[in-house]
């Protein structure tokens, strides 16, 4: 149990102002609960463009100005997707997005922070409304009709909590859902027209652990609004993207406060393991989608829900567990994926140091792996753990570790089983210093070899590895190292790249006025 004051996300923190109502008392006024009807034909071509006039009337001026490059269709495989009404360049804002919802995500947070604003609390405040949420004095339901709480917070109200003088951390984790109750009926619709997956038998969600929990004396289980709750759970769970707040606490410390929102429009970007795109989130919460690669008119605009470092079976699993879906695109057939190796062990057999373990059919999760050498044949099960082991061993000793640690445990280590480009492996300092500069050429010639294009994970590997290459000029005092030409365009790519994130790194933009790359 955590006391007040703590950094402790506990369940039953001590009374802080509100006292328990118990289950007595006024109920506040509430928006009227949303009937939840079966949904449309959203595959229907005029209910197509019903939605897509409903989507472009919410984003308003944030739809570029004449025709946007973009429509919504729907594609043999893939449902509704959007396409390129013309050929757009590498590089080429193709929309902004802004979320429909947004709040905390369903995991334990480090820091205590406001629910409404997300500013970091010093000490843990409670709302004075009995939601049992933290809150901050600006945004609290005190502050009357101004405070951006208020309505949500007599939403609870209205549910009447019970130990309303206790925060509860999974009141904080089901809000992003709770906050469906308040759009407008356009939003609402719009909402409930995306794909909502139910989740698997042995998911808990935020709203079942309210409820088997016994958070409310006046939230019915069956009633209209649970159903409805558990709408918005499904479309959150199935389209939500993480997005993020850099805020500041009193010692000026910044903290990433990691949220989940839904961007309609980005959630309609079907998903390809190479794909087209790139996404940033500015400092106001917006997605702004570039394409990462020359998109020719009438080619589907695709997004990766994976990562783009991760192998075949590691992508195929998280896929169809997460997002009900296996893929079969040209990465995923090929065991190789183009020669990276991403997701290869290395032959368990000591006469054979060359060979490599590869999955016979990659596009089968139970399928055999095989040596590409001896022809050894290892089941899936045992090729999984050893997978599993290695992730987990990084984890476990790279938190909290120094950076030459990390670097002598991958090094004499994680490669005894592992090949070089697996996902996993991806005196000192100038030694710490080249090693970090192997890495990163490593993973952007895999990038390249991918087929990547301009990516985000392209912009952050040229970032750093401009950075250390400046560090190593310092070092070796030789500044010619850190202003040649080849050094110099990482850092232009970087900012090519990084520079609309509101998460860039915080000294990005002196780097580009200190060198001159603009």
């Amino acid at each position: 149990m955590e006391s007040v004051g703590s950094n402790g996300n506990s369940d039953a923190s001590a009374t802080v102002v509100a006292s328990d109502t118990g289950a007595a008392g006024p109920v506040p006024e509430v928006p009227p609960v949303p009937e939840v009807v079966p949904a449309p034909d959203i595959y229907n071509p005029e209910r197509v463009g019903t939605f897509k006039g409903e989507l472009m009337e919410f984003l308003g001026e944030l739809v570029t100005p004449g025709d946007p490059p973009w429509d919504i269709g729907v594609f043999e495989g893939y449902g509704r997707g959007l396409v390129a009404t013309r050929d757009i360049d590498v590089h080429e804002l193709i929309f902004i997005d802004r979320p429909v919802l947004v709040g905390p995500r369903v995991n334990n947070y480090e820091v205590i922070f406001c629910a409404s604003c997300c500013c970091i609390l010093r000490r843990l405040q409670l709302c004075t409304g009995g939601c049992r949420l933290p809150i901050c004095s600006r945004c609290d339901f005190s502050v009357g009709a101004e405070s951006p709480h208020a309505a949500e917070c007599r939403l609870i109200q209205s549910w009447q909590p019970k130990d309303a003088g206790r925060y509860s951390k999974n009141i904080l984790y089901a809000l992003t859902s709770i906050r469906g109750f308040l759009l407008s009926d356009r939003d609402r619709s719009i909402v409930l027209q995306m794909e909502g997956h139910p989740p698997r038998k042995e998911m808990t969600t935020e709203i079942e652990r309210l409820l088997k929990d016994g958070y409310f004396w006046n939230l019915d289980p069956e009633g209209p609004a649970v159903r409805y709750l558990r709408q918005v759970v499904n479309v959150l769970n199935t389209n939500a993207f993480e997005t993020s707040r850099i805020v500041a606490d009193e010692e000026n410390n910044h903290h990433e406060i990691i949220l989940r929102g839904l961007y309609i429009l980005g959630a309609l970007m079907n998903h390809c393991c190479r794909p087209n795109v790139r996404y940033v989130f500015d400092d106001q919460l917006r997605m702004r989608v570039h394409a990462s690669r020359p998109i020719k008119k009438g080619e589907q605009i695709m997004n990766n829900y994976s990562k783009i470092l991760w192998g075949t079976q590691h992508r195929i699993i998280h896929l169809c567990f997460s997002k009900n879906f296996l893929c079969s695109c040209d990465r995923c057939k090929d065991p190789t994926e183009s020669g990276t190796y991403l997701g290869a062990l290395k032959c368990v057999r000591e006469s054979c140091p060359e060979g490599r373990l590869l999955p016979i059919n990659p596009l089968k999760i139970s399928s055999l792996w095989r040596c590409d050498r001896c022809n050894l044949k290892m089941d899936n099960i045992k090729a999984s753990k050893i997978q599993e082991i290695a992730g987990r061993m990084i984890l476990n000793n790279a938190i909290k570790r120094e950076a030459s640690y990390i670097i002598d445990y991958l090094n004499d280590h994680i490669v005894k089983f592992l090949l070089p480009t697996n996902q996993f492996t991806s005196d000192r300092p100038l030694a710490e210093l080249r090693e970090k500069e192997k890495y990163c050429v490593e993973i952007l010639d895999v990038l390249q070899r991918l087929n990547y294009g301009e990516c985000f994970v392209k912009g952050v590997l040229c970032y750093e590895l401009f950075v250390t290459r400046v560090t190593i000029a310092q070092l070796l005092n030789e500044s010619a190292i850190a202003t040649e030409t080849a050094n110099l365009d990482q850092l232009r790519t970087a900012w090519k790249i990084l520079s609309p994130s509101g998460n860039r790194p915080r000294d990005l933009q002196q780097l580009v006025v200190t060198y001159g790359i603009e």
